[in-house]
């Protein structure tokens, strides 16, 4: 028996029917019903496939016509199962396994190539889902090696509509596009896959693979694909593959400004419009605090790559190599020249390389602020008011004349203040105490910019009373801060005795804020003998709470410098008080 297109008219009807309702009467589902039109699909589906069943019984199961016919069954089975999974109900994966089973009986018949790769990836994904990623890579695979064969052998794979027709009615092309489209789908899926196993390489690996057939191909959304390309550079700038983060970056932007030309402004309804617009500023903010990132870490290391260079002899581990990594194919038909000639992909060297760079970063995130606004995402804007924080503390390390760069930590200052004063600590908490801390941090090398200023005075000169008020306003600032900090884990600052359920992350920097706190004490200058007195008394009660915490075996390693400045002031304090006690005692007398 040959099976000829009335044969199967029946049976594509219902496939195109059950199509129609998942993929258009489904978007009009009551509520009260999400799953109508899917399970009215499936029932039609079911329909399809008993006549499926009753014609292949009917063919001779050796020939090319049974093949063709359980290729159709495998594909209705797999869209069958691709329902029940959607609905959540049990069996899907029992499903898929069946089709697969009848698509191996053919393997590499250009009929089934398609339906054979939709099925394996199907199965890689609801692995996936379950956290069996091992089987589900395992999947994945066995689709990529299908496509590699079709490819090697020239083959032409068929799509759905094919198989209902007869060969003069193959719609040439359209087979070998689905083949594409499925191994995109593949790559992407095993880039998941990767990214759990931990495999972070391949994950980036294929992730730009999937970015470069979804350009190459034209399958893609303008928004996701700039989203996905931006993460992605999340991964290349902290291994300090500079050139590929700033590719990828400006590949993002690109597509997001293509977004502007080839979606937005076709739109005649003003309201739709609208919404694009918004979606398109949401997401170009978020690409441009991406941008941001990358010039921050571009800033932070090339200042710890030019300490390790200015101190030959210091005995500190020095930077690992480069990790080696494949050079990334540049996506092919973008114009990138002039995103990626707005900021360096090297490391600076002067305060006019990490100038440029500052600034490049800076006016990105003016323009997340734009859409970040403090009334309408407080805490994204205050993540933003961090950022531009440390962009210019960052900036001021490289600048070595020290009026500036008191300057700097001064409007990196007032982006930290700007945090307090608008977040209400109770709701966020997290925010507010990194901001404290930074502050209390800011301050404290505002002050150390003084004191070497104060060092630097001739033995005849006598520092002016603006400069001393200066310093004591600096350690006020400091330790109050820092104070608000610690204060903020219930930690009682009379006793700074720690709770017990404060973790090995957050000790640590509880612990600098106690060592800072004691030497910022140390610092105020004051005539006064009995405030002295007091300073000093607190300074040691911080310098020892501090020395007895480092006592704890997994804190004892963190703070190896500290602890011997600490062991030095607390041996040196008491004598310190006892001769201040003295001298006080003899103003008494007189």
């Amino acid at each position: 028996m040959k099976i000829t297109k009335e044969n199967l008219s029946d049976i594509r009807e219902e496939y195109e029917k059950a199509h129609r309702l998942i993929d258009e009467d489904s978007k009009n589902d009551p509520p009260t019903e999400p799953f109508r039109s899917h399970y009215t699909a499936r029932d039609v589906l079911h329909s399809a496939l008993r006549k499926v069943k009753t014609l292949s019984e009917a063919l001779d199961q050796q020939t090319d016509a049974a093949a063709t016919v359980r290729c159709i069954q495998a594909n209705i089975i797999k869209v069958i199962a691709k329902i029940t999974i959607f609905v959540e109900e049990p069996r899907g994966d029992t499903l898929l396994k069946e089709a697969l089973e009848l698509v191996e009986m053919d393997r590499g018949k250009e009929p089934t190539i398609n339906v054979h790769i939709e099925i394996l990836n199907q199965l890689g994904i609801s692995e996936c889902n379950h956290s069996n990623y091992a089987e589900s890579k395992q999947y994945l695979d066995q689709a990529k090696d299908i496509y590699m064969e079709a490819k090697e052998q020239e083959l032409q794979p068929l799509t759905m509509a094919d198989l209902f027709g007869t060969k003069d009615e193959v719609e040439k092309g359209k087979g070998l596009k689905l083949l594409e489209s499925n191994h995109t789908l593949t790559l992407y899926y095993l880039a998941q896959v990767f990214g759990f196993l931990n495999n972070l390489e391949d994950s980036a690996r294929f992730c730009h693979m999937t970015l470069r057939r979804q350009l190459e191909y034209n399958e893609y959304e303008h928004i996701d694909w700039a989203l996905n390309a931006a993460t992605l550079s999340q991964y290349y700038f902290p291994k300090n593959h500079l050139s590929q983060a700033r590719h990828l970056l400006a590949a993002s932007t690109f597509i997001l400004n293509r977004y502007e030309t080839d979606v937005i402004e076709k739109i005649t309804n003003p309201e739709e419009r609208a919404e694009k617009e918004d979606t398109l500023r949401y997401r170009m903010a978020d690409v441009g605090r991406c941008w941001a990132k990358y010039g921050l870490h571009i800033l932070a290391t090339s200042k710890e790559r030019l300490s390790v260079d200015d101190d030959p002899d210091d005995d500190a581990p020095k930077e690992a190599p480069l990790t080696p990594v494949k050079k990334m194919d540049r996506f092919v038909g973008l114009d990138l020249t002039a995103y990626e000639g707005q900021v360096t992909d090297e490391f600076c060297l002067t305060f006019d390389d990490a100038k440029l760079v500052m600034l490049n970063s800076l006016s990105w995130l003016k323009k997340a602020k734009e859409y970040y606004t403090k009334e309408t995402a407080a805490s994204q804007y205050a993540i933003i008011l961090q950022d531009i924080a440390s962009l210019y503390k960052h900036l001021a390390a490289f600048d070595e004349d020290d009026g500036n760069q008191c300057k700097l930590f001064k409007r990196g200052a007032d982006q930290l203040e700007e945090i307090v004063e608008i977040l209400n600590a109770t709701y966020y908490l997290t925010i507010c105490r990194e901001a404290w801390y930074e502050l209390g941090l800011t301050y404290s090398n505002m002050l150390n910019v003084k004191l070497s200023q104060l060092d630097e005075l001739q033995s005849n000169e006598r520092p002016t009373p603006h400069a001393l008020n200066k310093i004591n306003h600096l350690c006020e600032k400091s330790i109050r801060n820092f104070q608000k900090f610690v204060d903020s884990y219930k930690i009682s600052l009379d006793t700074l005795e720690l709770p017990e359920n404060i973790d090995e992350d957050e000790m640590q920097p509880i612990l600098y804020a106690f060592f800072h706190i004691g030497r910022l004490y140390y610092r105020i200058i004051t005539p006064d003998k009995r405030l002295k007195l007091k300073n000093v008394e607190n300074s040691l009660f911080f310098y020892k709470r501090f020395a007895e915490c480092c006592l704890n075996e997994r804190m004892k390693p963190l703070f190896a410098q500290e602890v011997g400045v600490c062991k030095e002031m607390i041996s040196l304090l008491p004598l310190k008080i006892e001769k201040l006690k003295s001298e006080i005692a003899e103003d008494q007398v007189e």
